[in-house]
């Protein structure tokens, strides 16, 4: 494997330097080897000379003039954006690491989740239009912002931050950003100011232009300036980017030499006038040493002979002569990788015809004396001892432990206590990928939304044509998606589909309904010793139904539990709703009032297109349920007052094989695979 190769290569040159004054090399025209094995040595903390050099596009420099151009043309997707300016020579006017907190607060708010709208100006508007929703939650308004969101924690100084960060970002990406088709050198000379302007300390001096990769990347520029003559070709944006790398990859970066080291690392054409006591030849296989060899598809080879150009195999002939002149050192080693790339590769033929010389007996000491090397890298980072990872058991004190959750919670709380534990004690939130786009989450957010609207405004009585209502009032939270047309091209007709079977349903059930609320909250305190825990929820829905009882409604756009699921209390939210109202918990609902109904409202807009699935229960009623829930609810706060109750991942197994927010963080993949099943039945 590549990496067993690097290291035992490491290895090797290594053990030279045991040796007083002895000196050694590698070889390879492999410059991915040579990298790998740089860093296998570093740890080490060894000096070596590497006369090979990068390509100026591998250079932080280079690559840094490719994030600038794929940042400026590509509409500033976050991704792209945020590999830009958390880059180091990212300044814009600045010392290194200054940004560092505006940056934070501008991924968290605006790049994590749905992408904005293209370009600086997007960017702005979405940090605008979060900041405005912020502001609306703080105050207590309506807004798209739920409490959960870990966005809400972002400071106005943050925000601030963020907010001159955009602003320095779009002066310095100006002369990029709507670039039309435009004559490469001229294109150019426009990225160079982009870079120039990202890159400029608190001096004003462009750091991206400093140091042996940053004068290659200005002369690059210089001799693009200098030949605008023959680049005066026109180039589209989406095509400047591979253009300008094109430009640049047969610049080669030479690292400052270290005169006096005894580790070195060498090119094959470096290496033909260097002496060393030890010499590893590395990547000796088919493609890599020799190249592969490649027929001309344009000239013949009597046309090429004509022509005084090199043959094919003058090549091959080089690197055979190469590798018999590195043989002549006094201690060779000849190493090579079983696969590359993830196949398996042929060994070098160079290699294959120096074996048939040897003899079998002589190559197979040989290949003896070599395997300690690939041995050694087996073992460096092998455990001495391998130890089965415990489940984690966190036992927070009592004063650390959440005296309030809500209905959604519970299931945690009974299926997975660490997830409490992370949520709740650690208080960590977990965040959105970088660039999703909008998902199930969104779709569910935007139809809650419009179905609580629709409830709230027409309470007292249906509209005329409710499907045509409730698909205008839909209309207006849909255009939070008008910036993703695939997704709203998939969704609204889904939804439409759903208001019709919505009006439909909604015009029957209206019929025994004498009143109903939508979005209401509600909650109970249940004393435990000392400290009293609140349980806390927000019904989707709650009517009272024409003889005086009460029904509980739920919409999902996702799964609907089962029967047997809410009965056995593994899917407890409608149950402790129910027993909430039936405390007097819900405002304007008196206590000891009787539950009839709880329904899930499945919306999925396929056909059908939603569907009311009441719990019908096997044994006993909704107020009988609401009650049994409540009461498991107490003996499990009460358990966890103790503080020597553990918080312990997925103690019901019929959860262990869905990952759940904080699995990672538990480590369950670890614990769980390949030992006994330590999943409890649960209570």
């Amino acid at each position: 494997m590549p990496g067993k190769e690097a290291l035992a290569i490491a290895i090797s040159l290594r053990e030279a330097l045991e040796t007083p004054h002895k000196t050694a090399a590698l070889i390879t025209p492999d410059r991915a080897l040579a990298r790998r094995v740089l860093a296998a040595l570093e740890r080490w903390k060894l000096a070596v000379d590497d006369s090979g050099g990068d390509a100026l596009a591998d250079t932080p420099a280079g690559r840094f003039a490719r994030l600038a151009a794929e940042a400026a043309l590509g509409g500033l997707s976050p991704v792209a954006l945020l590999a830009l300016i958390k880059h180091p020579l990212t300044r814009l006017g600045a010392a290194e690491g200054a940004h560092g907190r505006a940056i934070a607060a501008l991924e968290k708010a605006v790049l994590r989740g749905p992408r904005p709208r293209p370009g600086s100006a997007g960017l702005a508007h979405a940090l605008a239009a979060f900041r405005a929703e912020l502001e609306k939650l703080r105050r207590g308004e309506t807004s798209d912002l739920h409490p959960s969101d870990p966005r809400v924690s972002l400071t106005a100084a943050e925000l601030d931050a963020a907010a001159a960060l955009v602003t320095r970002l779009t002066a310095a990406l100006a002369p990029l950003e709507g670039l039309a088709a435009t004559p490469f050198a001229k294109a150019a000379a426009l990225h160079r100011s982009v870079i120039a302007a990202l890159s400029a300390d608190e001096t004003g001096a462009p750091v991206a232009f400093l140091g042996t990769d940053g004068v290659a990347l200005e002369t690059a520029f210089e001799e693009i300036a200098l030949n605008a003559a023959d680049a005066d070709f026109a180039v589209a944006p989406a095509d400047y980017v591979d253009m300008f790398h094109a430009a640049i990859s047969d610049r080669v970066v030479r690292r400052p030499g270290l005169p006096g080291v005894r580790l070195r690392i060498y090119g094959p054409l470096e290496a033909r006038l260097q002496s060393v006591d030890r010499v590893v030849l590395g990547g000796l296989v088919e493609g890599v040493w020799p190249p592969e060899m490649r027929s001309d598809p344009w000239l013949s080879r009597p046309m090429r002979h004509a022509l005084g150009l090199d043959l094919p195999e003058r090549r091959m002939s080089l690197s055979a002569h190469d590798f018999a002149q590195a043989l002549g050192a006094p201690d060779v080693i000849l190493a090579y990788p079983t696969k590359l790339a993830g196949a398996p590769t042929v060994i070098s033929r160079l290699v294959q015809r120096l074996a048939a010389v040897a003899g079998e007996e002589h190559w197979s000491r040989a290949r003896a004396r070599g395997a300690k090397y690939v041995a050694w890298a087996r073992a460096l980072d092998r455990p001495t001892e391998v130890k089965r990872i415990e489940k984690p058991a966190p036992k927070p004190p009592r004063a650390a432990r959440p005296t309030a959750l809500s209905v959604t919670d519970i299931e945690n709380w009974l299926r997975d206590p660490y997830t409490i534990y992370a949520k709740h004690i650690l208080k960590l939130r977990e965040l959105d990928p970088i660039d999703l786009p909008p998902g199930a989450a969104d779709r569910g957010i935007v139809i809650h939304a419009t179905l609580s609207d629709f409830t709230k405004r027409f309470a007292t009585g249906l509209p005329a044509d409710p499907a045509g209502a409730l698909i205008d009032i839909g209309a207006k939270h849909f255009a939070a998606l008008e910036d993703y047309p695939e997704a709203r091209a998939f969704w609204w007709p889904r939804f439409r589909r759903i208001a019709r079977w919505f009006a439909g349903w909604e015009t029957i059930r209206r019929g025994s309904v004498a009143a109903l609320s939508a979005e209401l909250s509600g909650k109970i305190d249940i004393p435990l010793g000392e400290r009293v825990f609140t349980l806390r929820a927000r019904a989707d829905r709650i009517e009272r139904l024409a003889g005086g009882s009460y029904a509980i409604l739920d919409y999902k756009t996702g799964q609907v539990p089962s029967e047997k699921q809410v009965r056995i209390g593994v899917s407890p939210q409608l149950t402790l709703e129910a027993a909430i109202l039936r405390r007097g918990g819900f405002q304007n609902i008196p206590a000891d009032a009787s539950v009839a109904e709880l329904v899930y409202v499945s919306l999925r807009g396929g056909d059908p297109a939603g569907d009311g699935v009441a719990i019908d229960f096997k044994d006993g009623d909704a107020n009988a349920h609401a009650d049994r829930a409540l009461a498991k609810l107490k003996v499990v706060a009460g358990r966890f007052e103790d503080e020597q109750q553990p918080y312990l991942p997925l103690v019901l197994s019929m959860w262990k094989s869905r990952y759940g927010t904080y699995d990672h963080l538990a480590r369950v993949k670890e614990w769980s695979v390949g030992g006994p099943d330590d999943a409890e039945s649960g209570e």
